[in-house]
């Protein structure tokens, strides 16, 4: 981590809470890689699923004979993307480093980095353009070539509100950029998983929809105004990761890097139009009003009426630089006052000066410092209602003196030799 910041240019870090066996990490680990990234001047990036439960959920769902892509569904529900969201968070926040939760899908994942964000946490949210114009019930579709398209991790929601309470949380700044896990298969590809849903590749498109689908179900609904909708979709990832003003700016000393927008284009989405190479588009069929009808990059036009203009091999490497200041600016401030507060609560005492005796749990009998071994014989006239305290100080005051054998707590006293005939439970007399 360290010679990829040094000497390579890299900023961020993401790691895995999910892919159990393949990419997962383990808390002690991701602890590891945060702490390590808060002394470089990175950023975390996590994706957030409780890996573990998914691997058990795998099992019992193919275990009911469930083959198909609801399973994929169905073994990640929504509450162990909140989990995992909730955990990276706590563990950010120990380790006192920045953290991007990427591709939040679901709305109680997105509360947690809400809450978060209230309490004053370097906690960024990034849903993408998936989760902001598709939903979950193209799992159950009967079609198994159309639901096998939409298998992405973590998955799509079957609430169809969602989409609208995710837009609603980048409105009010609560979910801070937007992307795309933009990860592409064909058809026969994705039927690597034809008999078990475990095997079907995960990943949908995205790139080339995202800011039609952003303007469509963001500014045409009132939502983002123009301003919002610029920040979302490039300003504030160029801050965040410390490309600003170079990326997500127009001015002198930025790239050439410009999109002329019509707010009044329409087209519908379609995988026979689209210019990715996958054959099918989980947008498709949806009419976005707001295109892109020029984008410029670096000074030269790469698109125009609906046409690529780009040669091959054009594009270059950019550096990110640590410690930006959109991040960093707070929790440099706040690393001082912590530091202040610590040494406050430090606590001035005399040493101590008696006697230290080994703690085992073990002894051999020739130890004179181990602890002394409890006696196990009970004192005489100790029984029941009258036991001695526990360890914890207290007397249990509920135990009872009944036993299956039969014996009786003072059985082990003398009885006194009178012999008395009486019928089992004692003499009886008349009432008459």
């Amino acid at each position: 981590m360290e010679t990829l910041t040094k000497e390579k240019g890299v900023n961020s870090f993401k790691v895995f809470m999910a892919y159990n066996g393949v990419f997962m990490l383990h808390d002690s680990e991701i602890y590891q890689v945060f702490t390590k990234c808060r002394e470089l001047g990175g950023i975390a990036m996590v994706h957030a699923e409780n890996g573990e439960i998914i691997t058990e959920l795998e099992k019992e769902v193919a275990k009911l004979g469930i083959t198909g892509p609801e399973g994929h569904l169905l073994s990640r529900p929504e509450e162990l993307e909140a989990e995992a969201t909730n955990r990276a968070i706590t563990i950010a926040e120990q380790s006192r480093c920045p953290l991007y939760v990427v591709h939040v899908m679901s709305k109680s994942a997105a509360v947690k980095v809400c809450e978060a964000r209230r309490r004053g946490l370097v906690v960024f949210g990034e849903p993408i353009a998936a989760s902001l114009g598709a939903d979950g019930s193209h799992y159950f579709n009967k079609c198994w070539r159309h639901a096998a398209a939409h298998v992405m991790s973590p998955p799509l929601r079957p609430d169809t509100t969602t989409t609208s309470y995710l837009m609603d949380l980048l409105a009010n700044g609560s979910l801070s950029a937007t992307g795309t896990d933009h990860c592409t298969f064909n058809a026969n590809q994705k039927a690597l998983g034809k008999d078990d849903f475990r095997k079907i590749p995960n990943g949908v498109n995205g790139v080339e929809d995202r800011l039609s689908v952003i303007w469509t179900k963001g500014v045409n609904t009132g939502k983002l105004d123009e301003n919002q909708f610029v920040a979302v979709t490039s300003s504030n990832a160029a801050k965040i990761f410390n490309i600003y003003p170079k990326k997500g700016h127009i001015g002198i000393g930025s790239d050439g890097d410009i999109i002329l927008w019509d707010s009044q284009a329409i087209k519908t989405i379609s995988a026979t139009t689209h210019h990715q190479a996958c054959d099918f588009n989980i947008f498709e069929g949806l009419q976005c009003q707001g295109l892109p009808v020029v984008t410029i990059v670096n000074g030269k036009i790469a698109f125009e009426n609906g046409q690529l203009n780009v040669t091959q091999g054009t594009g270059k490497y950019l550096e990110t630089q640590p410690h930006g200041e959109y991040v960093y600016q707070k929790l440099k401030k706040r690393d001082e006052l912590r530091e202040e507060l610590i040494k406050q609560q430090k606590i001035e005492r005399e040493p101590y000066t008696g006697e230290v005796f080994n703690v085992s749990t073990t002894s051999n009998g020739n130890d004179s410092k181990t602890s002394p071994k409890q006696s196990t014989e009970q004192p005489a006239g100790i029984g029941f209602h009258n036991r001695p305290p526990t360890k914890a100080g207290s007397r249990n005051l509920f135990d009872s003196s009944f036993s299956l054998s039969g014996d009786q707590w003072d059985d082990n006293q003398p009885r006194t030799q009178t012999r008395v005939r009486q019928p089992p439970g004692g003499q009886t007399k008349g009432l008459w």
